[in-house]
């Protein structure tokens, strides 16, 4: 018996985010989005690369003026940001997440729980979250809603429950060349995180 090809919906259609280390220290956050399932559709002969279709984050429509208008020579807004933090130019920590316009803020939570909030690095990408958009609603997470909904109530914030936002993935030096990975703990069925140490 042979098994079905798994659907679009299983497979993930859009963003991924990984980070990487090596040995050495050098790190990479990487955001890769083909837009929708398939991308554009082409493939980079060779290489079975599929590429994006990114021109659907231009603005269309009506909207005189508006710089997010394609043009030749532009690129469209994008939200995507990997971010490597950098301690007198050697980098301590790595993080990303897909999520659209939630990634923003996503990255920004997680970097403000470890930095400021003083959480360790897991506990920093499991904490819920929140997502404001310009919009007469705060997205957020419901234990967000839990932990901070009173407060932020009384002083006139309205939310709109969002059950995930965000599937982050990070790294972080440790110390003594040690390197903790971490991803998502439930958010999107569980993250992946490894330290490979090769023989």
């Amino acid at each position: 018996m042979s098994e079905s090809a798994p659907s679009p919906a299983e497979e993930g259609p859009e963003t991924t985010h990984l980070v990487v280390a090596d040995r050495w220290g050098n790190v990479v956050a990487y955001n890769l989005t083909i837009e929708s399932t398939g991308g554009n559709g082409i493939v980079v002969p060779g290489r079975g690369v599929l590429l994006n279709n990114e021109l659907t984050d231009f603005t269309f429509g009506p909207a005189p003026g508006d710089p997010n208008l394609p043009a030749p020579g532009k690129r469209p807004r994008s939200s995507m940001a990997p971010t490597i933090v950098l301690d007198h130019g050697k980098p301590v920590l790595a993080v990303g997440s897909p999520g659209g316009s939630t990634i923003i803020t996503t990255v920004l939570q997680i970097l403000v729980n470890r930095y400021e909030l003083g959480m360790k690095l897991p506990e920093a990408l499991a904490a819920p979250r929140a997502t404001q958009r310009n919009t007469a609603q705060t997205q957020a997470e419901p234990g967000f809603i839990d932990n901070h909904g009173a407060e932020l109530r009384a002083k006139g914030h309205v939310f709109a429950p969002n059950p995930e936002i965000g599937a982050a993935t990070a790294l972080e030096f440790v110390g003594r060349g040690r390197i903790q990975a971490v991803a998502e703990p439930v958010r999107r069925g569980g993250g992946s995180a490894v330290v490979v140490r090769p023989h």
